[in-house]
């Protein structure tokens, strides 16, 4: 599994530390740095030689560039960009650059689906996360081969928290939901 991840980013400043706030714009400023979005849609094309992923539009279609570093995951498992096809869905985030929107993390959706929610429970032995659901809590169990990250680093089951912000990439098997990719935030 790869680091499929979204890029979080806040930072209050009050006015009465005007030092402080210089001293945090200059850090973004000397790295270049610049908060990422998130965006959802169909495939319409990728091309591994100009490394660029093109979502499906309304009125137009919106062409991504890839980062250097980008990460590319299918179904939960890393991959390259050529695996992802026309019909996909996708999920990508970018930073805008100039006219540019650079990707630095694809997840595209073939075979599995992605929910989203807060962990009710944890049973770390059977690699099981319960998330609390609007009707009835639905449970998710690793694969063996499944990887949970937790604020962007590789963690074990056992250290997810109730109350952590989850996405799960999933597929159902019989009556199970196994889980390929577990990405956690700490609440």
């Amino acid at each position: 599994a790869a680091i499929c991840f979204v890029v979080e980013v806040s930072a209050m400043i009050r006015p009465t530390k005007v030092l402080a706030a210089f001293g945090v714009a200059l850090v973004l400023a000397l790295t270049g740095y610049v908060c990422a979005e998130e965006t959802k849609g169909t495939v319409k094309s990728t091309d591994s030689a100009k490394r660029e992923v093109v979502l499906k539009g309304t009125l137009k279609n919106s062409v991504y560039e890839l980062d250097k570093n980008a990460s590319i995951c299918l179904d939960g498992v890393k991959c390259k960009l050529s695996d992802i096809v026309d019909g996909d869905s996708a999920t990508i985030v970018y930073e805008k650059k100039g006219e540019h929107m650079m990707a630095i993390a694809i997840r595209g959706l073939r075979n599995a689906k992605e929910t989203t929610g807060t962990v009710r429970s944890v049973l770390a032995n059977n690699r099981e996360i319960t998330v609390k659901g609007t009707v009835k809590d639905s449970t998710y169990k690793l694969n063996k081969d499944g990887t949970l990250w937790l604020n962007g680093k590789k963690a074990a089951v056992s250290e997810l928290r109730e109350g952590d912000h989850v996405t799960i990439t999933y597929q159902q098997k019989g009556e199970q939901y196994m889980a390929a990719d577990v990405l956690a935030t700490s609440k």
